[in-house]
């Protein structure tokens, strides 16, 4: 039989770092290098905001997400990410965001998604970094849809 005594309640979220309770979510600084596979090597800087993880949505983390690119272009997005794995201070997730580009000739469209896949490390109970793939695309919605493909580097801290 079990005694009161011996049940324990907790309201801190399982997807968060040991020692926190991810009450506010956690903001995100990276360095991209974009267009990665092809020669015209572009620089972008990414700034992002994820919400507290929704135990009630299979711990979907709502967020928006802002690309400032080294020629002028901006991309600001809604979107969604989920950590699909984690091992010790080791994890992996992914993302999606629909957004806005305000310089759409390079993409095709004013309309562009962004897919991601990201591997993150843990280094403490606020700090985190993580390597990010990413793919935007205005998924067929222009004339043309070049897409791009980009690599980022992020550091992460819980708010």
């Amino acid at each position: 039989m079990v005694q009161a005594s011996q049940l324990s309640v907790s309201n801190t979220d399982s997807s968060a770092p040991k020692g926190t309770d991810n009450r506010l979510g956690e903001i995100s600084l990276a360095a991209a290098l974009w267009n990665a596979l092809d020669d015209a090597d572009r620089s972008a800087v990414h700034l992002a905001y994820l919400h507290r993880p929704l135990s009630r949505f299979y711990d979907i983390q709502p967020g928006f997400l802002v690309i400032y690119a080294d020629e002028g272009q901006h991309y600001y997005s809604l979107g969604v990410h989920k950590q699909v794995y984690r091992y010790a201070a080791f994890s992996l997730s992914v993302s999606f965001h629909a957004g806005l580009v305000d310089s759409p000739e390079a993409l095709g469209d004013n309309i562009e998604f962004y897919s991601a896949l990201n591997a993150g490390y843990q280094l403490n109970t606020r700090w985190a970094l993580a390597l990010e793939v990413g793919h935007i695309s205005n998924g067929g919605l222009g004339e043309t849809n070049p897409g791009s493909e980009g690599l980022s580097l992020h550091v992460r801290y819980q708010l």
